[in-house]
This record gives structure tokens, C-alpha cells and sequence, in this order.
């Protein structure tokens, strides 16, 4: 094959993690927005602390979060949160505290505001396992805007990084359970690179469409983790299409979780094969299966 061609096979092989790295970047981009409205003063700084951003104008697309407990005076921050639904910008109210308690405050909300169950979430404080909880349901509302609002509110990264991990590698589990030879590996290669360029433009370190051919890395990796998975399948054949699955699911977790932890530590996207560091951790899950 001359100089020509082989420059034609590879721009067919980049297009197309081009095209996954700007539709994730773009997206990240839009949107996003989060307004944490005045409820109980304690618990809107603290829920402004954790997102780490400063507050915000109000704004109509903004998701709007209400952090009240069982002694916060409903009569500003209520109706403005119901207005916000209404309006289809989002609504979230954050009760804190224990459940009895906060009992009568879900009741006002619901019948006074015409709020719904799915606008409400209990917590039992906003430090550890609670603040966690939080930033979940925040996340939860978000839905597709999560990385664009990660990217404006550096407290929400760790929680969005790991939805995107796990989504990703769910679905990385399904495509590579599937008995299709041939068509799992290009699929798995564009889940990898969405991943990687998802969390770097989470963490606002965009990766680029025109690195692209960095994130080949990925595809070259990924055939090291398909031949670990036929050898796998040929000492279990019956159960060939878990072993696929779970090789894939692990992969791109080891892809993901490798990234998200050197973004975290504010350095750059991963430079190289990104799952070495991870080889072990592969290797001892697939020795489980050859047992």
C-alpha cells in the first residue's frame, strides 16, 4: 500500500474518534447551570461549598436547588423552586435532615407549591455520606447536562466522573457480550474514546479533535484486551459471552477510572497506553475465569 493509501486508512480510522471527541466537547459546553436559591442559611452555603462555585445569577435554563430543613421559612425560597418547574429550568429541594422530622417539609412542599416527589430528596446532613447523597440527586436531576455542569462546578467532577466510568463500562459489558466478531472492537474503541473525552472536558482540559490520533492508544490497547478474552472464552466456552462482557466492562473501567484519577490530579490527559498501569488489575480478573 503506497504513501497515499495509508493515509486514506487512516483518516477513515480518526474521523470518526474526531467526530466522538468534538460531540463530547460540545456538549460539555451547554448548559449546565445550577442556582442555588436561599433556603436555610447553613445548609445554602454548605451546598455552595460543596458544588465550588460561586453563586450564580438567576436564570430560567438553570437547574435550581432549595436546601431547607424542618425550621426553614418556606415563603421565598418554595415558590420560587415551583416557579423554576413550572418554567421547565429544573427543580430540586434538598431537605436536611433525619427523615421523621423532615416529614412536615416534604408535606408544605407538595401541597402548598405543587412540587412533586421526584423534586424532593432527604438527607440526613451535607458532610460525608450525606453530602455524597446530594451531589448524587443534583446529578440525577442534570441528566444529560452533568458534564457541562461538572465543568461549572469543580465539587460535582468526582461524582459525574463516576457515572460516567460506570456508564460507560456498562455499556462496553453489552456491545462485548454480543456474538459478533469483527463488530465489538470498533464499538468498544468509540465507548473508550467518548469516555476519555468526556472526563477531559469535565475536569475542562479538552482533549481536541485534532489529538485524536492520541487517543489510538485506546484502539491498540483494546486489541490486547480481545485476545485476553478469546483465551478466556476457550477455557470456558459455554459462558464465552460473560467472559466477553466482563473483560470489556473491566477494560474500559480501567480506561476511565486511569483517566479520571490523572485529571483529578490536575495533570494532563493520559500521555501513551493508558491501561498499563492497569495490566495487573486485568490479568488477575481474567485469571479468575481460565480457574
Amino acid at each position: 500500500m503506497g504513501v497515499l493509501g495509508l493515509a486514506g486508512t487512516a483518516a477513515k480510522v480518526v474521523r470518526p474518534l474526531a467526530d466522538v471527541v468534538r460531540t463530547a466537547e460540545a456538549l460539555a459546553q451547554e448548559g449546565g447551570q445550577i442556582d442555588v436559591l436561599p433556603g436555610d442559611p447553613a445548609a445554602t452555603a454548605r451546598i455552595r461549598e460543596l458544588l465550588g462555585a460561586p453563586a450564580s445569577g438567576p436564570s430560567e435554563d438553570a437547574l435550581a436547588v432549595l436546601p431547607v430543613t424542618a425550621a426553614t421559612d418556606l415563603s421565598t425560597g418554595a415558590p420560587a423552586l415551583a416557579h423554576r418547574r413550572r418554567s421547565g429550568g429544573g427543580a430540586l429541594a434538598l431537605i436536611v435532615g433525619e427523615a421523621k422530622a423532615g416529614t412536615d417539609v416534604e408535606r408544605r412542599l407538595l401541597e402548598g407549591h405543587r412540587l412533586e416527589m421526584s423534586n424532593i430528596v432527604h438527607v440526613t446532613s451535607l458532610e460525608g455520606t450525606g453530602a455524597q447523597a446530594a451531589m448524587d440527586a443534583i446529578l440525577r436531576v442534570l441528566g444529560d447536562e452533568a458534564v457541562a455542569a461538572g465543568r461549572r462546578n469543580p465539587g460535582l467532577r468526582p461524582a459525574v466522573g463516576r457515572h460516567l466510568v460506570r456508564q460507560a463500562a456498562r455499556r462496553s459489558a453489552a456491545i462485548g457480550a454480543l456474538p459478533l466478531p469483527g463488530v465489538d472492537m470498533p464499538v468498544l474503541v468509540l465507548i473508550q474514546v467518548r469516555l476519555v473525552a468526556q472526563l477531559a472536558a469535565l475536569h475542562d482540559r479538552p482533549l481536541g479533535a485534532e489529538r485524536a490520533l492520541e487517543a489510538l492508544a485506546i484502539f491498540g490497547a483494546g486489541f490486547g484486551w480481545r485476545a485476553i478474552g478469546r483465551s478466556a472464552v476457550g477455557a470456558i466456552p459455554v459462558a464465552g459471552w460473560a467472559v466477553r462482557g466482563s473483560v470489556a466492562y473491566v477494560a474500559t473501567r480501567a480506561v476511565g477510572e486511569a483517566a479520571h484519577a490523572r485529571l483529578q490530579a490536575g495533570h494532563d490527559l493520559i500521555e501513551g497506553a493508558p491501561l498499563e498501569r492497569v495490566r495487573p488489575l486485568i490479568d488477575r480478573v481474567t485469571a479468575r475465569f481460565r480457574r
